[in-house]
């Protein structure tokens, strides 16, 4: 905006500029002699440097009412621009009041004096130029959460040499320049529950991973060099975190204790999923001693403070806890939500069935699916949008959206076998 501003299309054309008078002493060291009656008007600059009739046929040129002059003491000059009513006069070489005998009675326009030499005043000149006229009100901003390839496209299209980063409330946190993209700065993540690039973060898949650390299936996800790889058969990815505090004889603080015991309780449904092992078993037992809790009471408690899904949107509930995957040509998602009782579920159905169309169309998906699990009886239901080979699955159909699963609690050792069974079989006709 300043280049815009200051350098014109056309260097043969004389700029013209916006001043506010008052702005004068910020910028020039001196003081006002006369106070004009316009505070802000557009102006070009003329120096009073040429002889007097060279002057005046030079002036003549130019509308003398947006023209601002910088001059010493020249008396005839002054005197014409005066009478002239120019907007502004700035006077060099001032010593004292005895210099200034010039005659201002009439004149309308500001008088400054400036105390710099005449170079220097002219330079400072154009610094009094309100800011406003050098912004535009219309620039792309950009906030510290976007991808910086989005960065880099936005610059390119606006043709921007950099870009405003304003935070949540729209507070200035910095400014990324083109040189800032072309260093190529990556996010570091660290993988944590999951290990395949369908259900990272967005924009996971231009960052550097670090480290994996999962309880699930491998999947596909790729890296540009070595990485830790830390993955167990477990129950609980929260039980793997445990145990390298214990590995690494680090003292675990009380909060981050519990919030690792809530997470193996809700993975394994109190031990009571078929993906417990007696390694999450274990864990529970010492962080219990270490909380000093009762773990079948907090874990009861815990469950019991879910909220009813009738208080929570059918979309949030699905997104809260759901994984993607692309196995033998399709792909699909699978979201859990557990329950303390499954009286809900029919009343619900609709408007759940509706947000499992509404989640596999936005996340193009073949179909979507969602486990609800009561964790008091640990049985579940499965409803689920259509999808050729639905009817291959071994469980007792409700209803076209529905399936009920008896006894199953774990997502990933009971239901996503028994779904990628389907998924090959059906392949393969």
């Amino acid at each position: 905006e300043i280049n815009d501003y200051f350098m014109t299309g056309d260097i043969l054309k004389k700029p013209v500029y916006t001043f506010r008078p008052e702005n004068f002493e910020n910028v020039i060291d001196g003081y006002f002699h006369a106070k004009g009656e316009y505070d802000e008007f557009s102006a070009s600059i003329m120096v009073g440097a040429m002889p007097y009739e060279r002057y005046v046929e030079h002036m003549e040129k130019f509308d003398l009412r947006q023209t601002v002059l910088v001059v010493g003491k020249r008396r005839d000059i002054v005197e014409f621009a005066l009478s002239n009513e120019v907007p502004a006069v700035i006077l060099t070489g001032i010593k004292s009041s005895e210099d200034l005998d010039f005659d201002f009675s009439g004149y309308k326009g500001w008088v400054y004096i400036s105390n710099l030499d005449t170079a220097e005043t002219l330079r400072r000149l154009t610094l009094t130029v309100p800011a406003k006229y050098l912004m535009s009100p219309d620039i792309p901003v950009i906030t510290p959460n976007d991808d910086l390839d989005d960065a880099k496209d936005l610059m390119l299209r606006h043709n921007r040499r950099g870009l405003i980063v304003v935070d949540e409330n729209e507070q200035l946190a910095g400014i990324v320049t083109r040189s800032d993209v072309l260093k190529g700065h990556k996010q570091k993540i660290i993988m944590v529950d999951h290990n395949e690039m369908n259900q990272a973060v967005d924009g996971a898949e231009t960052a550097e991973i670090l480290e994996v650390v999962d309880h699930h299936r491998l999947g596909t996800v790729k890296t540009t060099k070595p990485i830790q790889f830390l993955a167990k058969p477990v129950g609980s990815t929260c039980s793997i975190i445990y145990e390298q505090f214990r590995n690494y004889n680090v003292e675990i603080p009380k909060n981050i204790g519990l919030l690792l015991l809530s997470g193996v309780l809700s993975d394994t449904v109190m031990l009571k999923s078929p993906t417990t092992t007696l390694f999450d078993k274990e864990i529970v037992e010492e962080l219990s001693n270490l909380l000093n809790v009762d773990y079948s009471e907090y874990g009861k408690k815990m469950f019991y403070a879910t909220d009813s899904l009738k208080s929570r949107e059918p979309e949030e509930v699905i997104n809260a806890d759901f994984k993607k995957y692309s196995e033998y040509g399709f792909g699909f998602g699978i979201g859990q939500v557990e329950v303390v009782n499954l009286n809900e579920i029919d009343e619900l159905k609709g408007d759940f069935v509706d947000a499992l169309k509404n989640v596999r169309d936005r996340k193009r998906l073949d179909f979507a699916m969602l486990l609800v699990t009561d964790i008091v009886n640990t049985d579940s239901v499965l409803l689920s949008t259509e999808f050729y080979g639905a009817k291959r699955l071994v469980y007792r159909k409700l209803d076209d959206y529905s399936f009920d699963l008896p006894g199953v609690l774990s997502r990933k050792k009971q239901l996503l076998p028994e779904v990628l069974r389907v998924l090959e079989e059906t392949a393969k006709k």
